[in-house]
């Protein structure tokens, strides 16, 4: 069976992936009719043949992680009332599709792709589901589930982009962690008129997600404040390196950044302080973060692995708890063929739950309705009043 060794992103997943820090998340698409099962089966089928690195296991070598690519195909399963985003063990496929009776969900470990990619892939897996099904699907854009497999989509982009640069390290440290009051997260979906969320946030100044960004930080400050603490308020957003850099790579490609709340009661302060920060985000910026931990990775690669995980656990595991109060991602709108669009209600993403962080929030849009996931530990309210003032 073929060992695919894992992109830097990929190994700390690999070694810091546990019950309490899934390092999964997740891509849903509900339809507005009843779904075929089994054409969705042969549909997966279709999809991880095209792209077999996302039909996968976890593999320990001695030096590093590897992903093993799997011959028989998924097999999809009914939803149940199993938690969400919280299926990583060493014998299971990194990679799950699940189906209700109108939509499906790709769940996938962080060893195996990013958040861009994923929604890619959810997106091709639905176009072929409607060939399957008799529709005639421009695929223009998307993955063509019948065509060769091209080397670039299975690449290390990381490897191929980092050079001996260095980044500016970002010294967020002690930042206020709001209090978690369950040992089991909830996920919690909202839905959103897309059009009436862009008008508000065009009218602060600020894109979609500046502006939802915004809310998250106001109400933060207002539980901090219950709190009695007085710590800086952080989110960590990730960034699709694809969008600065060239690549077709369907495997982990991004990388982050630290964006803190600034202290001003004024939402439109607020906002505009968000997008200040945002700004900073330019190749050159990519270029050193991705460097700086390709140049680190390569380092440790001749480290043993059972020395190398007891590192980067710990390491990692203290990095964020120190550095993030919450992680904030958003995929964007996702635009389908026409002949499709009218057929799909809405997507969701959902960020796995993270030990340190009892606040993870996920947004994504196409069609007319955008939805915020919050994988919360910290109960509803805040999710509630972010929902009302959206």
């Amino acid at each position: 069976m073929e060992k695919i060794k894992l992109d830097h992103l990929g190994q700390f997943c690999a070694a810091i992936g546990s019950e309490k820090t899934t390092c999964t998340f997740s891509v849903g698409i509900y339809l507005k009719e009843p779904l075929n099962p089994h054409k969705l089966q042969e549909a997966t089928n279709d999809i991880v043949k095209r792209l077999p690195h996302m039909n996968v296991r976890s593999y320990n070598g001695f030096m590093q992680y590897f992903n093993q690519v799997v011959d028989e195909p998924i097999k999809i399963e009914k939803e149940n009332n199993k938690r969400p985003c919280r299926f990583f063990v060493k014998q299971s496929r990194l990679l799950r599709v699940i189906y209700g009776e109108r939509h499906f969900t790709l769940e996938v470990f962080h060893s195996v792709c990013d958040g861009r990619s994923l929604a890619m892939v959810a997106s091709s897996l639905l176009i072929r589901y409607f060939e399957i099904m008799g529709v005639k699907v421009s695929k223009k854009g998307f993955i063509d589930c019948l065509s060769e497999a091209h080397e670039e989509e299975a690449e290390d982009a990381y490897a191929r982009y980092a050079d001996n640069r260095k980044s500016k390290p970002e010294k967020m440290k002690n930042v206020y962690v709001p209090k978690r009051i369950s040992e089991e997260a909830e996920f919690i979906t909202q839905k959103f008129d897309l059009a009436e969320i862009k008008s508000k946030a065009k009218a602060q100044g600020a894109t979609v997600s500046e502006y939802i960004l915004a809310h998250i930080f106001k109400e933060l400050a207002i539980q901090r404040a219950n709190d009695g603490s007085d710590k800086p308020i952080t989110t960590n957003v990730p960034i699709d390196c694809r969008v600065f850099l060239n690549s077709k790579s369907l495997r982990n490609f991004a990388s982050h950044m630290i964006v803190k709340m600034p202290e001003s009661s004024d939402f439109a302060e607020v906002a505009l302080n968000i997008k200040k920060q945002l700004a900073e985000i330019t190749p050159d910026y990519v270029l050193d973060k991705i460097s700086d931990v390709e140049r680190m990775s390569r380092l440790g690669r001749f480290v043993p692995l059972f020395i190398k995980k007891w590192i980067i656990k710990g390491v990692g595991e203290s990095t964020i708890s120190a550095g993030c109060s919450m992680d904030f991602s958003n995929l964007g709108v996702i635009k389908l063929p026409e002949e499709i669009q009218c057929k799909v209600e809405m997507y969701t993403f959902a960020l796995g739950e993270v030990s340190n962080m009892p606040y993870q929030v996920a947004c994504v849009a196409t069609g007319d309705i955008l939805t915020l996931t919050t994988t919360t530990a910290c109960g509803t309210e805040m999710v509630d009043k972010i929902g009302k003032a959206l």
